[in-house]
């Protein structure tokens, strides 16, 4: 960069990849473009320590020349700041397919837009000003969004630096960065690299996609140049996915772990780990048995007061091969129990007898599982007999829904009744004359409706009985 007579401040250019602010961008790793027009060729700016009282108001002029010294492309970007912060541009250049192959050059022009000695004539010098019309100098002050109506901006400015910055167009060069993905810091989720025979395993790795648009690639996970895993990953310009790959440990021994990819494109960075798989007598990872319940069922939700009733228990052991006491509750009172013993990782379902003698709903639960449960419904008599009844077969998945029944039939029987009801008052000759003593058309309503619904519980009654 050269820098003009009159020049101030410091300036930084650059050809970047991607940027994300001030100061804050990737070079671009070749300055190497092909004649694409999806290629960005992204020219970094910066200007700092240019301000004059706070404010600074630069344009940057942009030429592109081929080579043969023809200009192909211009470009004007103005920045204006009412702080001290420097002044950050990013002209984006796009290739044209027809351009040729060469060195081409970008003459970078940088133009001072503040006309210091209007600023100092109409701001300055003039005292009277803010109060004559506060509110404009407020603004000016604060945002300079009025300093054009202020008369201290040039329409183009005076030129105070320039650069020349150089780019070769080659066909034989791809849109992609050579790292466009990045493979990196695989790890097992618990981060314990002593596995055990028969083990599931969960492995995790990051890859980042440095180019803008979304990429798409088939990842494979290789223990000792075996492949026993692959994915097919969608990950986001510019941004980092984290992958999941499953695994069972199978064979005893050390082993590398490692990946590979269907892109020339991929580079890698701590993608790799050595593992051991040892027996569970043999490793001192599991210290503790933990055994946890993962399921519970019933074999009957309708049953006679005093019948037995199955519960189904599965549980999975994490840890060290071991016991376990389980034990079945019913509305929070112990009923059951049964020892289970479990090898690592080892699952298994074991049947417990229960007799329940609470009537009414009864809530089956197991020890340390409290989230699971199940709703038994005891009733007078016989199983069979209460089964075999033919409604109570077709209510018998939930207490609820006899309830819903029961309501139903109370609901529709009022209804009719209140319908008849209406149809003899809309007959003058059988409405009789009303007296004294009688009670209100509501109350007798409600009374009736009592009467059926005592009728009705005591048809549920006989119903259930055998």
């Amino acid at each position: 960069m050269s820098q003009l007579a009159s020049a101030l401040g410091e300036y930084k250019f650059d050809f970047a990849s991607k940027v994300a602010g001030p100061g804050n961008y990737t070079k671009h790793w070749s300055n190497t473009y092909p004649p694409d027009p999806n290629a960005d060729i992204i020219i970094y700016s910066e200007v700092s320590n240019l301000t004059y009282k706070r404010m600074s108001a630069l344009s940057f002029l942009y030429v592109v020349y081929d080579p043969y010294d023809n200009v192909v492309a211009v470009q004007k970007l103005d920045s204006f700041k009412r702080s001290y912060e420097p002044n950050v541009v990013y002209y984006t250049l796009h290739p044209q397919s027809d351009w040729i192959e060469g060195v081409y050059k970008v003459r970078v022009v940088i133009y001072d837009k503040i006309d210091r000695d209007a600023f100092d004539d109409k701001i300055t010098n003039d005292p009277f000003g803010i109060g004559n019309d506060p509110d404009k100098y407020k603004t000016f002050y604060e945002t300079g969004a009025n300093a054009e109506e202020m008369g201290v901006l040039l329409d183009l400015g005076n030129p105070v630096a320039q650069a020349v910055l150089n780019f070769r167009i080659d066909k034989s060069v791809t849109l992609y960065p050579p790292d466009r993905f990045l493979l990196h810091d695989v790890r097992f989720i618990d981060n314990s690299t002593e596995r055990i025979m028969g083990e599931r395993l969960k492995i995790e790795v990051k890859m980042d996609n440095n180019y803008k648009d979304d990429g798409n690639i088939k990842l494979a996970m290789l223990v000792d140049n075996a492949v026993v895993s692959t994915q097919e990953i969608t990950v986001k310009g510019l941004s980092t996915s984290t992958v999941l790959f499953d695994a069972k440990a199978g064979k005893i021994g050390t082993f590398r772990l490692h990946f590979g990819a269907d892109t020339p494109d991929m580079k890698y960075s701590n993608a790799e780990l050595t593992f051991s798989i040892k027996n569970e007598t043999d490793t001192t990872k599991l210290e503790t048995t933990k055994i946890s319940i993962t399921g519970m069922n019933v074999n009957k939700e309708f049953v006679a007061i005093g019948s037995n009733v199955t519960v189904s228990v599965t549980a999975l052991n994490n840890g060290k091969s071991g016991d376990k006491i389980i034990t079945v509750y019913s509305n929070r009172e112990p009923v059951g129990s049964a020892e289970l013993n479990l090898q690592y990782l080892e699952e298994k379902t074991i049947e417990i007898p229960i007799t329940l003698k609470t009537m009414g709903i009864n809530k089956i639960t197991v020890s340390d599982a409290p989230q699971l449960f199940r709703n038994v419904f005891v009733q007078e008599g016989e199983a069979g007999a209460a089964q075999g009844d033919t409604i109570l077969s077709r209510l018998k998945e939930s207490p609820l829904k006899v309830s819903m029944v029961f309501v139903f039939l109370v609901f529709a029987t009022t209804l009719y009744y209140v319908r008849m009801k209406l149809k003899e008052e809309g007959n003058p000759a059988k409405i009789p004359a009303q007296t004294a003593n009688d009670t209100p058309g509501k109350n007798r309503l409600s009374d009736l409706q009592k009467i059926i619904t005592n009728k009705i519980k005591n048809m549920v009654k006989r119903r259930i009985r055998p």
